[in-house]
């Protein structure tokens, strides 16, 4: 085990003192052949200094990344070159990365490294890194990169980050990077970012990583002053607002076909969301004993195209959704997990779905608004022994996606702030036969008080199992109307899911169907509209108003155990 040097000078002697013992400042060279240290260096105006064909050049001072730009810097001043990190994006863009340590098949690559940007007490040797301390105050650069293959520790990492990353899509500025075909165990991380798009943890390629004990937390940048608002992958550099949030960095990113641990860990944004799964191949994301948080807007996490979000034993707390989910995302909620959410519990859009949401074995969903809300996809929904409130009133909501990018994007147009229709989304949603646009929901061994809207009757059904449930509440077909009247925009686009629901049967209509088992008991709250009610020996259909009242086809019928279809009211 050795401990890291400080990279010597090459400079040879010091240069002469003048009278008076003050020492003259050296002058960076235009082309820093090999890395060097000084006490005192000037880099001229229009003077920035520059690696030579292949390499890449940092500053530190003191042991801390700086920008590379004009000045006068003292203390323990180094320009370290090293060899280039090419990373090819989607063969669409082409980054350089820097990172104060490369790893590499589970060794440390020197030639890679920046080892001026690590603390003198920073060690490896056998396959681990144990307590690097780097310090950036630039942009787009790197702390640790673990790439290749084999298995590689980092053991309390303590990372501190000023400045803006580069692409969150590769992890080009983000504090710790697995990728390819890496097995990483980060113990004991302590990783604080403030900059746009500068993430904590990002994993790719088909890395596994398990993240033990983390102190993360992520605080927004100043966007640059030329920067256009874009969704394009590669180039975004802020959450999209029609996802009704705001922030410009997500505390983690998970991308490719990687996978991720989280344990007794706590993660923490101030917007955008917390942990996030993004250009997804096959991605899996598991999150035990730990609590995540997002404080003045975002999601507590995002799972989209291939991807399983399971979070066990653990808390989400969001200022705006607990979790969203995207095409074929889907997650998991167990183990007496608790989400919290400003506004909505659980968020559904974009693609045609096909993905699940589970909530089960203790774990509770808890909206200040709509608990579960599905815009224009199909998917599946178990709430098992857990317990789901909503503070407007609605449990769960299908409706139209009210997202203004989105509508556009069914019109055949391609909206301002898109290059291009998104790649993956579409592409995961065609992997195997199309799923069902119906939002199919089971709620068992639970008590609810809510109410249930299809309001996208006329391209799916809502399907509704109740079994050994409890539900005192409203289900009905409904149209739906911005809650302020006027659609969501750019500047309303805090609005962007926000309804209210007008109940009533609607023509063309695929409904909705209700299933009580045996050990179900449903008070209606509201005159509900169905297409299909079955009644198993021993369920119970009651009314707030004292006896249910049953209405077919316009004729009133007693309510007995069978299955009844037509349009049907229930009061």
């Amino acid at each position: 085990m050795h401990r890291y040097a400080k990279i010597p000078s090459l400079l040879g002697a010091s240069l002469l003192a003048l009278a008076g013992g003050t020492a003259l400042a050296e002058t960076a060279p235009a082309i820093v052949a090999a890395s060097i240290t000084t006490s005192d260096l000037v880099i001229a105006p229009q003077s920035v200094p520059a690696a030579p064909a292949g390499k890449l050049l940092t500053l530190t001072v003191d042991g801390v990344e700086m920008p590379l730009a004009p000045g006068h810097y003292t203390g323990n001043v180094a320009l370290t070159v090293t060899d280039d990190i090419p990373v090819d994006y989607h063969k669409v863009m082409l980054h350089h990365f820097r990172a104060a340590a490369y790893v590499e098949n589970g060794v440390l690559v020197p030639a890679k490294s920046v080892t001026a940007a690590l603390s003198p007490q920073a060690t490896a040797s056998d396959g681990v890194l144990a307590n690097a301390a780097i310090t950036s105050h630039g942009e787009r650069f790197n702390g640790i990169v673990v790439a290749g293959t084999g298995a590689y520790r980092i053991d309390h990492p303590v990372i501190e980050f000023t400045g803006n990353g580069g692409n969150d899509f590769a992890g080009y500025g983000a504090g710790i990077v697995a990728t390819d075909n890496a097995d990483v165990t980060i113990d004991r991380p302590i990783i604080r970012t403030t900059g746009a798009i500068r993430t904590a943890v990002f994993v790719g390629g088909n890395a596994t990583v398990h993240v033990n004990d983390a102190e993360i937390e992520v605080r927004n940048g100043t966007l640059p002053p030329d920067y256009k608002f874009t969704v394009d992958m590669g180039k975004m550099m802020e959450v999209p607002w029609m996802l009704g949030l705001s922030g410009n960095v997500r505390a983690t990113n998970l991308v490719g076909n990687g996978t991720v641990f989280y344990n007794r860990s706590h993660i923490r944004a101030q917007g955008w969301g917390g942990v996030s799964t993004d250009d997804s191949v096959r991605v899996r994301m598991y999150v035990n004993d730990s609590l995540i948080e997002t404080v003045d807007s975002g999601y507590g996490c995002y799972s989209i195209g291939d991807s399983i979000d399971t979070f066990a034993h653990s808390i989400v707390r969001a200022a705006d959704v607990g979790c969203i989910m995207a095409a074929q995302g889907s997650v998991t909620f167990t183990d007496g997990t608790l989400v919290e959410s400003g506004r909505f519990g659980v968020m559904m859009h974009s693609g045609e779905g096909g993905g699940s949401l589970r909530i089960d074995k203790g774990s509770h969903l808890r909206a200040r608004e709509t608990a579960i809300e599905v815009k224009g996809i199909g998917t599946t929904v178990l709430v098992d022994g857990a317990t789901v409130q909503a503070g407007n009133g609605v449990i769960l909501q299908s409706m139209d996606n009210d997202d203004p990018f989105m509508k556009a994007i069914m019109r055949g147009e391609i909206p301002a702030g898109m290059a291009a229709p998104p790649p993956g989304v579409a592409e995961a949603d065609k992997k195997g036969p199309a799923p069902s646009p119906d939002v199919v929901a089971t709620f068992r061994n639970t008590s609810l008080a809510g109410n249930f809207f299809n309001a996208r009757s006329r391209n799916s059904a809502m399907i509704l199992h109740f079994e050994n449930a409890r539900l005192a509440g409203q289900i009905a077909t409904s149209t739906t109307a911005p809650a302020l009247g006027k659609e969501p925009t750019a500047v309303t686009y805090r609005e962007i899911g926000r309804v209210t629901n007008t109940a009533g049967f609607v023509a063309g209509s695929a409904g909705v169907e209700v299933f009580l088992d045996a050990t179900s008991r449903w008070t209606v709250t509201g005159p509900s509209y169905l297409r299909a009610l079955t009644l198993a020996p021993g369920a119970r259909l009651e009314s707030t108003r004292g006896k249910a009242v049953m209405q077919i086809d316009g004729k009133t019928v007693p309510i007995r155990p069978g299955t009844y279809r037509g349009a049907i009211i229930v009061n």
